[in-house]
């Protein structure tokens, strides 16, 4: 069974994203977890969480 995101929970990384291109974000629907690394290559900076509130806290404290 693939879980969904919450409602709204795409729109809001989205807005985030087009704001900080140096971000990825990708949502894995087999363990229904937010996945969320910064693009630079020496960065150690990754979350996961089911909660895109939580993902989305973590890159905003760490842009």
């Amino acid at each position: 069974m693939t879980s969904l995101p919450a409602p709204g929970a795409v729109a809001q990384l989205t807005s985030f994203l087009e704001q900080h291109p140096w971000w990825s974000a990708f949502r894995d629907k087999r363990y229904g977890v937010w996945r969320v690394a910064e693009d630079d290559p020496d960065s150690a900076l990754y979350a996961e969480s089911t909660d895109a509130a939580e993902v989305l806290g973590y890159m905003t404290a760490h842009s």
